[in-house]
């Protein structure tokens, strides 16, 4: 799978958020969460803050019920967009990533920030 420019990625992904796809798409209301209630750029390329496995241990405990609760939405999210070579995050109210549905050959990759 190629990888498209950062900018063209930014653009598609302001296009599904203007266009009211949120409300059929859980990809594009996922993304409109990330864009309005946590500021994430898609077009942004600053380097990931590092957690400390405390910190991260710490978040996921803050988020207990979110986690129990967003499984099986987080499942299925992954199965609409996880063979397209993306993953799904799950973020607390802080925007801490507590939890992670992708393929297990991008761990590497996803622990990297890359």
């Amino acid at each position: 799978m190629q990888k498209l420019p950062l900018a063209h990625h930014a653009a598609r992904v302001e296009a599904a958020i203007v266009s009211g796809q949120a409300a059929k798409s859980p990809l594009v209301a996922s993304w409109r969460r990330s864009s309005r209630l946590h500021q994430l750029d898609p077009a942004g390329a600053r380097p990931p803050i590092r957690l400390t496995g405390i910190e991260l241990l710490n978040a996921r405990e803050k988020a207990g019920l979110l986690l129990h609760v967003a499984q099986p939405v987080m499942d299925r999210l992954h199965q609409a967009v996880g063979a397209a070579g993306c993953c799904v995050l799950l973020a607390g109210h802080d925007g801490v990533p507590v939890d992670r549905r992708g393929a297990g050959a991008d761990d590497k990759t996803a622990r990297s920030g890359a």
